[in-house]
């Protein structure tokens, strides 16, 4: 019973979520504009997202201590 239950919070909580990013979507047609613009930004400059990956990965890496 709780798989279920369980199942069921989570098609909940996706449909709440699909809600709200549709509500946001529809309700700022600028935002939703730049959002799109960025996406179609992100096909052409890709690689500056896989360096700052990369940039955040190395600082992660790099603060964790060592524990031997």
């Amino acid at each position: 019973m709780s798989l279920e239950r369980s199942r069921l919070r989570l098609v909940f909580q996706l449909l709440v979520l699909i809600g709200v990013a549709a509500g946001l979507w529809f309700a700022f047609p600028f935002a939703a504009r730049f959002v799109e613009a960025a996406a179609l930004n992100l096909r052409r400059f890709w690689w500056i997202v896989l360096l700052l990956g990369l940039g955040a990965w190395l600082i992660w890496t790099s603060s964790k201590r060592n524990p031997e």
